[in-house]
């Protein structure tokens, strides 16, 4: 028997006023309008994508469903740490490619906060 694996996605909040995004780590990225209709492929797992002293900063997705008279949509997701993991922001800063910005613990380093203090126990 196979072990099954249920993947965590996360989705936007309200702050994005057409659309609800929603990202599966190591899988895909995904916006639906929130009006109703199909969903619409924005990229599929790719690689690690930041720069070289900071690699694990950025994912890379690509290979999403292809534009009109365009690419194909991909989207980077850049990682920060924050106290819970959760969707900051969603951007399109070039047509068709996407900007994702979640914070994660699994991001900070360890005794770091994300106000980058650090933090004893008393």
């Amino acid at each position: 028997m196979k072990p099954v694996y249920r993947v965590l996605c996360l989705t936007t909040g309200s702050f994005s006023s057409r659309y609800v995004y929603k990202l599966c780590p190591f899988n895909k990225v995904a916006q639906k309008p929130k009006q109703g209709g199909s969903e619409t492929n924005l990229g599929v797992w790719g690689s690690w994508a930041g720069p070289e002293n900071n690699k694990f900063s950025m994912m890379k997705y690509d290979h999403g469903t292809g534009c009109w008279q365009g690419p194909n949509r991909s989207t980077m997701v850049k990682l920060s740490c924050g106290r819970e993991t959760m969707v900051l922001s969603t951007s399109e800063p070039s047509r068709c490619e996407y900007l994702m910005e979640i914070s994660t613990p699994a991001f900070c380093q360890e005794g770091v906060h994300d106000d980058g203090s650090d933090h004893d126990e008393l």
